[in-house]
């Protein structure tokens, strides 16, 4: 004989509660006391209750899923966002779709199969200004929240609901830094400007050079891609003349950059931060290691990627007002690889 599954009215009978007060607790709903939630969790748990999806969708007009969309999902940020905004959404039971890193095109065609009402809402995370699915996405009226897209009114950004960081105080940071330490020869390792979050730290860096009279220049930037090589190949290129010429310190965009600097300096035979100080950007876990020891700066990443989720949340719900901005504060953390001359 076939057993039936168990459904919500068996666990709201062996619990003493009604269906609704079963659903809140298993959605974390705080209407419901935190006593009787963990109760409720451990019968369900007990009697092997699974919620029919099915059944939900029909009786909440909800997909119960949402989608996590980025072109660039091998930025060593990203890991410490998708992780946080999962771990959001599934305490609230919605499903995570992760759509990212396709062929040319795929990725397009993935996200506008989203119009069908597959997803509830997207979480779209990039920094770059050219894309046109924020556009497509504010226009098929899906919820909607921008992370790590830092464009302050341009675009079509303005009309969803955005999480950033101070990109341009945090370049402001680095030159500050650099200063109080007696640099004045101070270089510049930087990626593409149609990275939003790279132009702002790169703006920020070079306002507060200039008003403190040391103006960066230009044959001390290098610009490439956003990664390790791009370092390597800036180091080298910067690092390599005689010791009157060369930079006595350099900023690299992103902690991923200043990795490559890194090595590129241990290979010229210089001492970090003896012959040149090394600063780079956002703080990622490795940073902290002693073969690295960076200086940097640190965004907060988990609280960013946690109000994303929230805020698309309400989103969803009904509950969220006009568009809104979180712009997150930045801090310096300062370590081995820069020091006074």
């Amino acid at each position: 004989m076939v057993q039936r599954p168990v459904t919500s009215y068996d666990v709201a009978r062996k619990a003493q509660v009604s269906q609704s007060t079963v659903s809140r607790a298993l959605r974390d709903d705080p209407r419901v006391v935190r006593e009787t939630r963990d109760r409720i969790r451990a019968i369900a748990a007990e009697m092997g209750y699974v919620p029919l999806v099915t059944a939900r969708r029909l009786v909440t007009r909800k997909s119960w899923s949402i989608a996590i969309v980025s072109r660039d999902l091998r930025n060593p940020s990203y890991p410490m966002l998708v992780d946080t905004l999962r771990d959001e959404f599934t305490r609230h039971e919605y499903r995570i779709l992760l759509l990212g890193d396709r062929a040319e095109g795929a990725l397009d065609r993935d996200v506008r199969a989203l119009r069908g009402g597959i997803v509830d809402g997207v979480v779209y995370i990039s920094p770059w200004l050219d894309s046109p699915m924020v556009s497509e996405l504010i226009d098929w009226r899906i919820p909607l929240v921008i992370l790590n897209r830092d464009l302050d009114g341009a675009g079509r950004a303005s009309v969803a609901d955005r999480v950033t960081s101070d990109n341009e105080h945090g370049g402001r940071l680095v030159a500050g830094h650099l200063l109080e330490l007696g640099h004045r020869r101070i270089g510049l390792v930087s990626g593409p400007l149609g990275n939003a979050g790279v132009a702002l730290r790169e703006k920020g860096f070079r306002d507060a050079l200039a008003e403190a009279g040391r103006p960066l220049g230009e044959a001390l930037v290098f610009r490439g891609r956003i990664d390790p090589a791009t370092g390597f190949e800036g180091g080298r290129a910067l690092l390599a003349g005689p010791a009157a010429r060369r930079p006595t310190a350099l900023f690299c965009v992103t902690d991923y950059v200043a990795y490559g600097t890194l090595d590129a300096a241990q290979r010229l035979g210089l001492d970090v931060p003896g012959d040149v100080s090394v600063i780079g950007y956002n703080d990622l876990e490795a940073s902290g290691w002693s073969m690295f020891d960076l200086s940097t700066v640190r965004q907060p990443l988990r609280d960013m990627a946690a109000t994303a989720a929230k805020l698309l949340l309400a989103r969803i719900d009904g509950a969220a007002g006009r568009p809104v901005h979180r712009n997150f504060g930045v801090e310096l953390v300062r370590r081995g690889s820069t020091t006074a001359v």
